[in-house]
């Protein structure tokens, strides 16, 4: 049994019985000096009880939920929970969708652990030092080759350590791997690509885009490799671009807009700064996409993230026709939905623009979260038509 106990000095036991997964640090009296997380118990402020969390010495949150079960987990319960989260995705995962997060940390009762399985490769993230330092990787690996979950597992650093991956388990898998995704092939870059390699979160809004931009014209902005716009290309719109400031992005959405059988002529990939396009074109659109990558990546930086969202979203007003269509998008946690329709109203305001939403959602199912922790509800996406 772990010997490291941590004290609360908040009343905090109804929120995590009620199913909150983190604690942070001011909550905890007298923090235990340790150098690597750890599992440690975790008592109330009337000294009860409370739960099984990991430690984490290194940043603000601190604490993260794991069993409220009197014994200490072990791996006969990770495993019980890595088997539910397989179960829920093979309501996903087949022959048409071949890329799928098996593992959403929290979500899935497996907190700071991340597991994106791309064909037959896994890619196993951390998020975090501390969940990197706590969870037994090579033990994880080898389950999800016996589960026959994939063929080989690699690691990928995060971009902050330096970034590149390392295989962990199963025959030296390829960096580069084509997978599905409802029919549509995707190349996806493990090694070098954003996150595991592609933005598996936003499946269910290209499907959506891909419905309803029939014979229309549509701009992708932060295109990455082409996920949106390829969809749309396989929906009938009349003319795609992307664009993204990154090359070899826009080389990947070539290839994946040609792997799929669409007309070269009907795509054009631009390699441009967003804010730069937005500030020099006059072009309108039927269709415009904004799907950035996140602007407040912490809690202090939250003002200063809403006011460029503003900018750059009044840049994408302006270029959305009369009636046409625009799609606004969010990955930042420190942004709530209702911080972000703040934010789209000022946006459009400022552009003397109206809107009517007609779509308001977020991540897929294979990104679930627990229902006491909003903020772990990422993804926002909201789908206007502007007058």
């Amino acid at each position: 049994m772990s010997k490291l106990q941590v004290h609360l000095n908040r009343n905090l036991r109804r929120s995590v019985l009620r199913g909150h997964p983190w604690i942070y640090r001011e909550a905890v009296a007298s923090p235990p000096t340790v150098d690597k997380a750890q599992l440690c118990q975790v008592f109330d402020s009337k000294k009860e009880f409370l739960a099984w969390a990991i430690f984490d010495p290194h940043g603000p949150l601190c604490l993260r939920v794991l069993s409220f079960e009197r014994k200490p987990p072990d791996f006969d319960l990770y495993r019980s929970r890595l088997l539910e989260a397989w179960a829920i995705r093979r309501l996903i995962a087949h022959e048409h969708t071949t890329c799928f997060r098996l593992i959403n940390g929290e979500g899935d009762l497996l907190p700071g652990l991340v597991c994106d399985v791309y064909g037959g490769v896994a890619v196993v993230q951390f998020d975090g030092q501390g969940p990197g330092e706590f969870w037994d990787r090579e033990t994880i690996a080898t389950w999800l080759i016996e589960a026959k979950v994939c063929q080989s597992v690699v690691e990928k650093f995060r971009r902050n350590n330096g970034g590149g991956i390392r295989q962990l388990a199963g025959p030296h898998a390829a960096t580069i791997v084509e997978v599905r995704e409802n029919g549509v092939k995707f190349k996806v870059d493990i090694e070098n690509g954003q996150k595991t390699g592609f933005f598996l979160d936003q499946r269910d809004n290209r499907k959506y885009i891909q419905s309803i931009v029939r014979g229309s014209s549509v701009i992708n902005m932060f295109s990455y490799t082409g996920g949106f716009s390829v969809y749309a290309g396989m929906g009938g719109a009349s003319r795609v671009a992307s664009l993204d400031i990154a090359a070899p992005a826009i080389e990947f959405s070539n290839e994946n807009w040609l792997s799929n059988g669409l007309s070269p002529q009907v795509h054009t990939g631009i390699c441009a700064d967003v804010f730069d396009y937005l500030n020099g074109a006059n072009e309108l659109w039927d269709n415009v996409i904004v799907d950035p990558p996140s602007m407040g990546h912490s809690e202090d930086r939250k003002e200063l993230a809403q006011t460029k969202y503003i900018e750059l979203f009044n840049g994408a007003v302006k270029r959305v026709r009369r009636g046409g269509h625009l799609y606004l998008s969010s990955c930042s946690s420190h942004i709530s939905f209702n911080d972000f329709f703040e934010i789209i109203t000022e946006s459009i305001s400022k552009g003397n623009r109206r809107g009517r939403v007609l779509r308001v959602s977020g991540q897929g199912p294979d990104h679930p979260f627990p229902h006491a922790a909003h903020e772990l509800r990422y993804l926002k996406f909201v789908h206007l038509v502007l007058n």
